[in-house]
């Protein structure tokens, strides 16, 4: 009988001592939520999920002088169930409507289902600023006893696409052209060069330049913002007599200008962030280039000239096809 009462009693130190088991991911998951259960015993219970629907929200732009005041929209509104509150964060963002927005540019809207004056944010109208970048959203609900967030990294996203177009009296916008050595895609231009079609086209002998001349086209970038971006682009080099040697003239040139307010007459000289004088380009090749932090930019191109023979005409003479030119937002 004392052996029984004895062994009766370690079982009950045994069982008292072992905690309930709960996964580490799961733990770190719940403390770090953006939202929690409410514990209310009046609420929905049961499984939630969160999920939403949103109006566009990938965007492209083509004027490379993005005005100040430029805006962009995008309307999310829930489509989780069996939620009693929820909440939105929208990176980069911001609403007229119940928000907060805190000191990193992150706006926070949040609600309970059951409240009249909050329960029409379940569809929220956000306005984003920066006409240039990507941004991090999350949508969260929860009820009584269970919460689901949805994450989604870069949802909006804004990125800039050029068209190609040299300047002229009609087009402001468009590559300056000093040495009208370049041209622009058939559709923008009464000249046609078919193995190039849809690009800009450095010709192998400039308009009125001489043949050892450095052919350049430049433009102006401004209010990109002090994010991480990358300028991608196609090119590719069409000869008209291959070279048999490697000339170190063949070469097409990215220049970079950072254009500072306030430098006034200080001249700044580009500085180069690209260049190949591999003469084996002859099929589309995509770059891609990280520019500097800087809103306010010059990129040029420039096509060095080959060498020149007795007569004085290029040995190798060439022309440089870029398309698909366009400004991306970078990694963060």
């Amino acid at each position: 009988m004392r052996l029984n009462v004895a062994f009766f009693g370690f079982l009950i130190v045994v069982c008292s001592c072992t905690p309930e088991f709960v996964p580490e991911s799961l733990l770190e998951e719940d403390a770090n939520a953006i939202i929690r259960p409410t514990e209310d015993p009046n609420g929905r219970t049961g499984e939630v999920e969160a999920s939403f629907l949103s109006s566009e929200h990938s965007f492209t732009v083509t004027n490379s002088m993005m005005p100040d005041n430029a805006v962009f929209r995008v309307s999310y509104v829930t489509t989780s169930k069996n939620f009693d509150i929820f909440k939105w964060v929208f990176e980069g963002g911001t609403t007229s409507v119940g928000s907060t927005t805190t000191v990193s540019g992150t706006t926070t809207v949040e609600g309970d289902i059951n409240d009249p004056q909050t329960n029409a944010q379940i569809a929220v109208l956000v306005e984003y600023n920066n006409i240039f970048g990507k941004y991090n959203m999350q949508h969260a609900v929860a009820n009584a006893n269970s919460f689901d967030v949805v994450s989604i990294n870069d949802y909006v996203t804004a990125e800039y696409q050029d068209d190609l177009q040299m300047k002229t009296a009609s087009v402001t916008w468009g590559w300056e052209n000093p040495q009208d050595g370049w041209f622009g895609p058939s559709e923008n231009s009464t000249v046609t060069f078919s193995p190039c079609e849809n690009a800009m086209v450095g010709y192998y002998i400039a308009n009125g330049a001489g043949e050892n001349e450095i052919t350049t086209i430049s433009k102006e970038f401004s209010n990109f913002g002090t994010a991480p971006k990358n300028l991608v682009f196609e090119y590719k080099m069409e000869f008209l007599v291959l070279p048999n040697n490697p000339d170190e003239n063949v070469k097409i040139s990215l220049g970079y200008v950072p254009i500072v307010s306030g430098s006034g007459s200080v001249t700044i000289e580009p500085g180069e962030l690209w260049s190949d004088s591999s003469y084996n380009v002859t099929e589309f090749r995509q770059v891609v280039v990280p520019l500097p932090i800087i809103p306010d930019f010059r990129l040029s191109f420039d096509k060095h000239p080959s060498v020149l023979n007795s007569a004085g005409v290029q040995r190798y003479p060439f022309s440089v096809c870029i398309r698909n030119l366009k400004i991306v937002p970078g990694g963060n």
